[in-house]
């Protein structure tokens, strides 16, 4: 999980449904939920 968090790993659509599986959440939110999060790091950070 570490590796994915600092980007160092690409989760595959296997691994993404796993992760959704155990936080009880679909893999479209768990996508959702990481897309506004990675909009809000570039923002803050001053990326595109």
């Amino acid at each position: 999980m570490g590796k994915i968090e600092r980007g160092e790993h690409m989760p595959t659509l296997a691994l993404i449904l796993k992760i959704s599986s155990a936080l009880g959440i679909s893999a479209a939110e768990l996508m959702g939920a990481t897309e506004r999060n990675l909009r809000t790091d570039t923002e803050t950070s001053g990326g595109v």
